[in-house]
Formats: C-alpha cells, sequence, structure tokens
C-alpha cells in the first residue's frame, strides 16, 4: 500500500511539475476572395505582379504563351505577343517583372533531341506589345545548364534587370548564377559563386537599388543558408544568413526572405532573424509578394498536401494565416503565386488543369 501510494504521489508531482500541451494554432483567417475571369478559359497562369499602375498575368494557352493586363484587377485584357521563334510561340511565360511601363518576362518550352527546355526573354515596347528576344541557346541552356528561375527590376532609375538561376561552374559543379541586363534586351550571365555546393531560389534588387542580392541554399552535413550581393552583377559578396532562402522581395527599406526556417529581414548589411510559419521543414514556398508601401506582406506555400497563405504588417515579425480560397492540392504543377498593392492581393491559382484568379483586401 505504501508503495502505491508513493507511485501515486510520484504520479500527482509530475503531472504538477510537467508543462501544458501547447496551444493548437490558430485557424485560418477568413477572406472575402472574389474571383475574376481572364478572357480565356482554358489558360494557365505562372506568374502576377502589380506594376505601379496595373496588374500582371503570364502564363500560357493551348496555342502558345500568354500574358494580360488589368488596370483594376477585374478586367482583363489580353497583352500583344511578337514571338520570333519557333519554340518562342509553343513557350509558356512563367515569371514577370516591370517597373512602371516596362516589363521583361522570360518563358520556355521543351524541344530539341533531349527535351531540354527553350528559354528565351520577352520585353515590352512602347506600343504595350510585348517582342521575345531568342538568345544563343547556350545563353540560358545547354550541356552547364542547371535551371532558371525568376526575374526581377530594379527601382532605377535607369531600370535594370535581372534572372535568378543555376550554372555549372569550371570544376563541373552546380552554383547560382545571375543574367543581368541594362535594356532588358540582351542579358550577360555571370557565376556567382561557383563551386560552393550551393544554388540560388531567387534575386530581388539591393535596398536603395544599385545592385542585385541573390538569395538561396547550400548543401553540406546539412541545409544552410546562402546570400550574395553586388552593385554590378560582376563582382559578388556572400552574406550569412542563419537559415535557407527560399524567396526574397523588396519590402520597406530592406529585403525580405522566408524558407523552412521561417522569415528573415536584410537590412543593406545583415539579415535578421524575424517571425515564423512553424514547422516547415519539407515545404515548398511558392511565393512572397510586398506592396509598394512596405506595409502588407503575403507568402504561399506547398505545405505538406495543401497549400497555405500568410500575411504580415510588421515585416515579417509575424505572420497571419489566412485561407484559402480554394483547396489547392500540391503537386509538380501547382501554382499559388501573389501580387500586393496597397491592401489589394491578387492570387492566381492553378493546379495544372484548371488556372483562376481571385481578387481580395487583407485586414
Amino acid at each position: 500500500m505504501r508503495a502505491a501510494g508513493l507511485v501515486a504521489a510520484l504520479l500527482v508531482l509530475a503531472s504538477c511539475s510537467s508543462a501544458p500541451p501547447p496551444a493548437p494554432p490558430p485557424s485560418p483567417r477568413a477572406l472575402s476572395w472574389r474571383e475574376v475571369t481572364l478572357p480565356a478559359a482554358d489558360a494557365t497562369i505562372q506568374d502576377v505582379a502589380f506594376c505601379d499602375d496595373h496588374w500582371l498575368a503570364v502564363g500560357g494557352l493551348p496555342t502558345g504563351p500568354a500574358a494580360w493586363r488589368s488596370t483594376d484587377g477585374t478586367t482583363w485584357s489580353g497583352v500583344r505577343l511578337a514571338p520570333v521563334s519557333f519554340y518562342g510561340k509553343q513557350s509558356t511565360i512563367f515569371t514577370v517583372a516591370c517597373r512602371g511601363a516596362d516589363a521583361v518576362a522570360v518563358g520556355a518550352a521543351s524541344g530539341g533531341a533531349h527535351g531540354n527546355p527553350r528559354t528565351s526573354t520577352w520585353r515590352s515596347r512602347p506600343d504595350g506589345s510585348w517582342l521575345e528576344y531568342e538568345p544563343a541557346f547556350t545563353q540560358f541552356g545547354g550541356q552547364d545548364s542547371v535551371g532558371v528561375g525568376a526575374a526581377a527590376a530594379s527601382p532605377g532609375p535607369p531600370v535594370t534587370w535581372a534572372i535568378v538561376g543555376n550554372w555549372l561552374g569550371p570544376d563541373g559543379s552546380p552554383g547560382p548564377a545571375l543574367w543581368h541586363s541594362a535594356d532588358g534586351a540582351t542579358f550577360e550571365r555571370v557565376l556567382i559563386a561557383p563551386g560552393s555546393a550551393a544554388r540560388g531560389t531567387d534575386v530581388a534588387p539591393l535596398p536603395g537599388g544599385g545592385g542585385w542580392l541573390v538569395a538561396g541554399e547550400a548543401y553540406g552535413a546539412t541545409l544552410t543558408g546562402a546570400s550574395w550581393t553586388s552593385k554590378d552583377g560582376a563582382a559578388w559578396t556572400p552574406v550569412p544568413v542563419g537559415g535557407p532562402l527560399a524567396l526574397v522581395a523588396p519590402y520597406a527599406d530592406g529585403t525580405l526572405g522566408v524558407g523552412p526556417a521561417g522569415a528573415w529581414w536584410y537590412d543593406g548589411t545583415s539579415w535578421q532573424k524575424r517571425g515564423g510559419f512553424g514547422d516547415a521543414n519539407g515545404w515548398r514556398f511558392l511565393s512572397l509578394s510586398a506592396g509598394a508601401d512596405g506595409v502588407l506582406s503575403v507568402a504561399t506555400a506547398a505545405a505538406g498536401s495543401t497549400c497555405r497563405l500568410w500575411t504580415t504588417r510588421d515585416g515579417g515579425a509575424n505572420w497571419a494565416e489566412a485561407a484559402m480560397p480554394v483547396s489547392l492540392p500540391v503537386t509538380a504543377e501547382t501554382v499559388a503565386a501573389t501580387a500586393v498593392h496597397a491592401d489589394t492581393v491578387l492570387l492566381a491559382t492553378d493546379d495544372g488543369t484548371h488556372a483562376r484568379l481571385w481578387l481580395t483586401t487583407a485586414p
């Protein structure tokens, strides 16, 4: 009896001294999403952007590349595209960057004996149309290519342009690369950190303009963060960061970054840790966008078996999850792209079979 009583007493003490279980995360906030319609019902959408006074959406149609423009986010019209190459006429545009009325986009179509991506760039013209610029195959492709990613525009003037990706270095190992351009038509490729066992994931203009910040991750015993800055696109300086960076975006007077370890803030000199999203290991971050006023920012991620969305108004220190307008399963083709203007959020969802556009006002 005494032994049983002792055991009971120990159990009581253990239960009193143990910490209470953590509170469950709050349910995602409901937002008043409104679906808007593109002129083409069979479109695919890969990226969206806000460009000072209008919205852009890019992607493709069964007949080839496509882009759309809207001044209010509700009524959309097609951008007249002028492809010049065989593969350009078949391509899908997957990223767009803009500044004022100017836009640069990147598209690709698989082709050739090995089905490699045939990548080309698009540049807006004064009449509102976009012209394809067909580079040599080895500019973005060929045996040394690893992949091409997002485009970015600097604040300017003059506006400059960049495209991030990865390329094989002289030792045959992959590393981050940047294609940069003064006119958005002719791009120069530079290897950022050859032989570094790292890869570039995104690019943003340096705070204040006049250069570029490339974000990424480095491989070793564990996956760590990596980033590099350059004033001229040629000479690069590594900047340590405490976690892998998936996406970066200009935000207020700095740069906001997100990745599996949470959010980070770059002030032009160093990275500081901000808030997080919970256990984000294995997540694929899909988009990060911020308003030009430096207040609202929105992130989306393929988190487990579904896509999720968060907003922040304090530079990433605190994130609030918001409900998506539609359940979006996670596949290799999943798109959940966002653009922000003031308190308005434009969201493009695409599950590989059906693309949709949504608008909401974030609280």
